[in-house]
């Protein structure tokens, strides 16, 4: 007999889950994105939190309620599972809660009878312990994601920038930049971007920046940085339009995120990108990344 039960959460719970992961309080009170219905507690007789898991939409997920991708395309939806170091990790407490999520992303795959749904989980290469867990309950391994790092304590090279556009420390202080934001995202990614929540979102993560290029008032992409850790910083979210690649665009705003991380006193710069993309692993390789791990997509199709 189990000894907790698994319910929906609340916003009463949000001070208790702060209390093991500050981060988890913060977005479930106010990234918009982040609902109600698809988080769940586990909770002992004390109403004590022993485990917390939600579904967060992926990027692909940003246009589901459009027909723009061809029939086979993927909707995912990202799985967490945040424990409470205050009590022992239970491997069972883990497995009602993915089984918790399961049957809600089945209720969310009704409203889209027919589009593909997959619940994803990013693991690194490293955590064995993990991926069996995981395994267990059914993912499989998909893809790879190549975590990149730069380490600021080498020389950044001056970018010769064109004169046909400038970059920018872009402040997205109004929801119609933020709009416009996420729009050329959209454009430069096939739909699969950052909504507007997520973005507004991580306007206030600890040290943002985004570095956009601008020719006039076209916004042509840009590089999104946050804090990692205290020494390392973010270099994420890479984008720029179809018609200004191969122009020194993306080069440009990178070099001016680095030097400004620099600047600040960081000493490495990380970033993600998939295994297959080759040309953004030659670009970034041309920045002075070089690899810093291997996170795995394993993912349960619903």
């Amino acid at each position: 007999m189990r000894d907790y039960i698994i319910r929906n959460y609340c916003s009463e719970d949000a001070e208790k889950i702060g209390c093991f992961d500050k981060i988890a309080e913060l977005a479930y009170l106010y990234k918009g994105d982040m609902k109600a219905e698809n988080i769940f507690c586990a909770v002992n007789s004390r109403n004590e939190i022993l485990g917390v898991g939600d579904l967060e939409p992926h990027i692909s997920w940003t246009n589901i309620d459009n027909n723009c991708q061809e029939a086979d395309y993927i909707y995912r939806l990202c799985v967490n599972i945040r424990m409470n170091s205050a009590y022992e990790v239970r491997s069972d407490v883990c497995s009602s809660l993915i089984d918790a999520l399961f049957t809600r992303a089945k209720e969310i795959k009704k409203n889209y009878p027919e589009k593909k749904v997959r619940v994803i989980k990013y693991i690194s290469s490293e955590s064995n312990e993990e991926m069996n867990f995981y395994i267990s309950k059914g993912f499989v391994a998909y893809r790879n994601s190549l975590v990149m790092k730069r380490d600021l304590s080498e020389e950044i090279e001056e970018c010769h920038m064109s004169s046909d556009f400038k970059i920018v420390n872009w402040k997205m202080e109004t929801d119609e930049e933020v709009k416009y934001y996420v729009q050329t995202d959209v454009k430069c990614n096939d739909g699969a971007a950052w909504n507007f929540d997520t973005v507004s979102w991580m306007r206030y993560s600890p040290e943002w920046a985004t570095f956009a290029a601008f020719s006039g008032n076209e916004f042509l992409g840009g590089v999104m940085t946050y804090v990692i850790e205290e020494e390392r910083s973010a270099t994420e979210n890479i984008f720029v339009l179809p018609e200004w690649r191969r122009k020194g665009v993306a080069k440009a705003f990178i070099t001016e995120a680095l030097k400004y991380l620099k600047e600040n006193g960081k000493t490495m710069a990380t970033l993600c990108a998939d295994g297959d993309n080759k040309p953004a692993i030659n670009l970034y390789k041309s920045l002075g990344y070089r690899m810093h791990s291997v996170n795995i997509e394993f993912g349960y199709d619903v």
